[in-house]
């Protein structure tokens, strides 16, 4: 128990609060953990510390429903991984947004084809709707 754990929290929850985590937990099937933290990342995230890319993220990796089976240490690294590579692909898709105006034709064609492929993704989603508003107010 001497390792640096300047990371860890702990939470003294009154009556209400913990009801209503019990209850959160109870619902959506999650584990203890997972039920205090996915609150913790959808409040952060409302107050603006936490950017739309890694919201999902979290989002994603607290919202695991529990079954019997837990992962393996493999599966684990295999799902850290592909966190990490969406994470990535949102910021590409982001940088991708901002330099929209000035990207050549045949550049879009080539961002929208991948967009479709992420489309699961916040902002590959948000480059296939620019692309879709653009074409309308083209027509």
């Amino acid at each position: 128990m001497g390792e640096f754990r300047d990371h860890v929290y702990r939470l003294m929850l009154d009556r209400k609060l913990c009801l209503a985590i019990v209850q959160l937990q109870a619902e959506r099937r999650l584990g203890r953990s997972f039920s205090a933290m996915l609150p913790f990342v959808e409040g952060l995230h409302s107050l603006g510390y936490l950017s739309d890319g890694d919201y999902e993220v979290y989002k994603a990796k607290y919202s695991v429903v529990l079954d019997n089976t837990p992962l393996t240490p493999t599966q684990n690294r295999e799902q850290e991984t592909k966190e990490n590579r969406d994470r990535q692909l949102n910021r590409h898709y982001k940088a991708v947004l901002e330099q929209w105006a000035t990207l050549k034709e045949q550049s879009k064609k080539y961002h929208l084809k991948k967009a479709e492929v992420d489309k699961r993704l916040k902002y590959a989603r948000l480059v296939l709707k620019r692309h879709s508003q653009e074409k309308e107010a083209s027509q």
